[in-house]
């Protein structure tokens, strides 16, 4: 089996996001004063601390995801990997997926630390911000060039890349 090059965006991500992790935790650096700065945050939920404590939960459920991702990646895909904006989509979505998942087995929560102190929003990181950003890819993936036929064959219009 050949190495694609997206799975390197996604190592890139995960060594980001876990070095990140490490240098700031257990931090507070006030970056630019009522804007943005980092803050040591230890989440013990999902996104904004949704069902907090439910750990073994999330760990069963990132592993079934990160699996199933590259399961589908490896046997089924239908052409999807010759689209960009699916590779770069799937690159960083398992990149956060696993960054997030490394720490819930190290640790028994998710690492964050990115603080907008200008609006009322969850404390974050690296990898909250890739897997938002590759949804984000994956729906415009979604949106204009993925396509059904009438006759139920799938089709990839166009590689952006």
């Amino acid at each position: 089996m050949q190495i694609k090059w997206w799975y390197f965006l996604t190592v890139g991500v995960l060594i980001v996001d876990l070095v990140s992790k490490a240098l700031l935790d257990g931090k507070i650096i006030e970056v630019i004063n009522g804007f943005f700065g980092f803050v040591s945050v230890h989440n013990t939920g999902a996104s904004f601390g949704v069902f907090a404590g439910a750990q073994i939960f999330f760990i069963v459920l990132s592993v079934v995801f990160a699996l199933g991702m590259l399961a589908f990646d490896i046997f089924y895909k239908k052409g999807f990997g010759a689209n960009g904006w699916y590779r770069v989509g799937f690159a960083l979505i398992l990149g956060g997926l696993l960054g997030n998942l490394i720490d819930r087995i190290a640790f028994g929560y998710v690492r964050d630390f990115i603080h907008l102190e200008f609006m009322d929003f969850p404390v974050f990181n690296v990898a909250d911000i890739a897997l938002t950003i590759g949804c984000i890819c994956i729906i415009v993936f979604l949106i204009f060039f993925f396509r059904t036929d009438t006759d139920k064959e799938t089709v990839i219009k166009g590689d952006p890349s």
